[in-house]
Parts: structure tokens; sequence; C-alpha cells
């Protein structure tokens, strides 16, 4: 997941590590409307563990953004009953919006679309940190 302030990317990954798509968004309301809706999510498409983005800097610290998504993933740890686990997820958003502009030069990309595809950059870089260690 590719977790905002006004929208969570969502990206799917079928079987587990081998193909990686963009599932959508979840428009963000509040931390429990958000945790049930991403819970939700998750039983529909059947998923084995939730990963999400945490933004770090330069240096390798969490800021106020990351705070808040720490939240939110206790609140999942707390509700669910699946894993959640979290990488670095810095500077997935800036590829993925360039990404998809190089794609469609003539028709901009929606903040959903580039947030879907912030989170299959996410679970892309999650699956091989995996097959790294």
């Amino acid at each position: 997941m590719d977790v905002g302030d006004r929208r969570i990317g969502l990206a799917v990954s079928i079987p587990p590590g081998e193909l990686i798509l963009p599932a959508g968004h979840i428009q963000r309301r509040n931390r429990r409307a958000d945790v049930a809706a991403i819970l939700d999510a998750a039983a529909q498409r059947d998923a084995v563990a939730i990963i999400v983005g945490i933004p770090y800097d330069a240096q390798g610290r969490t800021g106020e953004q990351a705070g808040k998504i720490q939240s939110l993933v206790r609140g999942l740890e707390r509700d669910g009953s699946i894993p959640i686990l979290t990488v670095d997820e810095s500077f997935t958003s800036q590829a993925a919006e360039t990404a998809l502009r190089d794609a469609t030069p003539t028709e901009p990309p929606s903040r959903g679309d580039i947030d879907a595809a912030a989170a299959v950059a996410i679970l892309r870089r999650f699956m091989a940190e995996q097959e790294a260690s």
C-alpha cells in the first residue's frame, strides 16, 4: 500500500511474488474507516499479508508522515488477522508519476492511478528485498 493523506494506493501480487498489478485506491476518511476498508480489500482479494510503504528521509529517519502511517499499521495489526509488513517507500510516488506520464504523455494520470502505481513499486521493492535476504 502507498498511504497518503487523501488516498491509499493498492497493489496485488498474483500468485504472491510473480505478477504485481495496481489494484485501485481507497479514499481516506478517518483511521477507523481506513483500517476497515483496507482489511475488507485484503479479505476480498484473499491476501496473505499487507505490505505498507513507510517514508524515510535520505538519512533513514522517519518524519511526521511516517508516524501517521505507523499509527495506521498499529490499527491494522490490532484489528486484522494477517501479517502487516513494512518497507521503505522512498521516491516511489515520484517514480510512479514519471512512469505514468511517460507512458501517456497526452493524458495526465489521475492521482488515484499514481497512488496505485506507487503501491506497485512498493510491493516490487518488498519482493526484491525478500529475494535478496
